[in-house]
């Protein structure tokens, strides 16, 4: 019998769970150059990329903002780079934009032609045969987990988790995502993908100059932020987020409420918010734009650096 979402969360977050991949944009770079030129546009060193693990990375403009955020795994002498669906046609032309002598093809890899993808995370991927499997090591919501293809002996009997709780797993876990966290005006440390997805101690590439700065003498305005707010709430994406003195942010994500877990007491919810504000302690509040109510919110975690 399949568990309600709640008990889906609940046994999750203690021993993990399946998951299917929703769609994703992927793109084989392929060509004697491709890994040299790849890892001369992103903020990581693909050199530093172990066997069967992907890589997370991104690849910004020269002002440092953000292009796309990027998952890295190596499939034979290829490269395969999964960034977001909406993400197909600028990133496609990013990654080409400084191709001239270079041997290297960028396409599109269709998951049409191949088995779905399952993602295994926890205790659950820690635990045999799976431990032991041949798929991609990579997190995905937090903590490390392995792709593996459907048609892998045993995935298909594996129970899927509701893709609700996937979501309230990410906000939870303050993973920012394209189009919710992130979008092209994003500066990576303000969502907090410096710790994850930059090596400061790497060679030059386009922004780079700007992400240093920004460490060495500089911060960023604004930052995401975890935050809480007491149950059954009318919380949604958009609404801003307001202090005595004005406007300060904006949700930007939040988290299912499934009856019986522990949203049913709290609402978890992601925001951008000015680096005074989060770090501050001035009563934050949740405008609800067609009410005109003011919702309590209380700081969890700030994530952006």
């Amino acid at each position: 019998m399949l568990q309600e979402p709640a008990e889906q969360l609940r046994q999750a977050k203690v021993d993990g769970g399946a998951f299917l991949l929703p769609p994703r944009l992927l793109l084989r770079l392929s060509g004697a150059d491709a890994f040299r030129y790849l890892n001369g546009q992103i903020t990581r060193d693909l050199g530093r990329m172990a066997a069967g693990h992907a890589l997370q990375a991104c690849i910004l403009t020269p002002k440092g903002k953000l292009c796309a955020p990027l998952l890295i795994w190596r499939e034979n002498d290829d490269l395969i780079v999964e960034s977001a669906p909406s993400l197909e046609e600028t990133l496609i032309a990013r990654l080409e934009r400084y191709i001239v002598a270079d041997d290297v093809s960028v396409v599109v890899e269709s998951e049409h032609s191949k088995s779905p993808t399952i993602h295994l995370f926890g205790k659950l991927a820690e635990s045999e045969p799976w431990l032991s499997a041949d798929g991609i090591r990579v997190d995905r919501v937090g903590i490390p987990g392995l792709d593996l293809n459907e048609d892998f002996p045993g995935v298909a009997s594996l129970a899927m988790l509701d893709p609700l709780v996937i979501e309230a797993l990410r906000i939870e876990r303050a993973i920012p995502i394209w189009g919710s966290e992130l979008s092209e005006e994003t500066l990576p440390p303000e969502a907090g993908l410096d710790r994850t997805h930059i090596d400061y101690d790497r060679g030059c590439y386009p922004g780079q100059e700007v992400i240093s700065r920004l460490k060495s003498i500089g911060r960023v305005n604004r930052l995401l932020s975890l935050l809480t707010a007491p149950g059954k709430t009318t919380l949604a994406s958009g609404h801003e987020i307001i202090t005595e003195e004005g406007t300060v942010g904006s949700i930007t994500s939040v988290a299912p409420q499934l009856t019986g877990a522990d949203q049913a007491v709290l609402v978890y919810a992601l925001a951008s918010i000015k680096r005074n504000a989060a770090e501050g302690n001035s009563p934050l509040f949740a405008l609800d734009p067609l009410t005109g109510g003011k919702t309590p919110l209380s700081i969890l975690q700030v994530t952006g650096s």
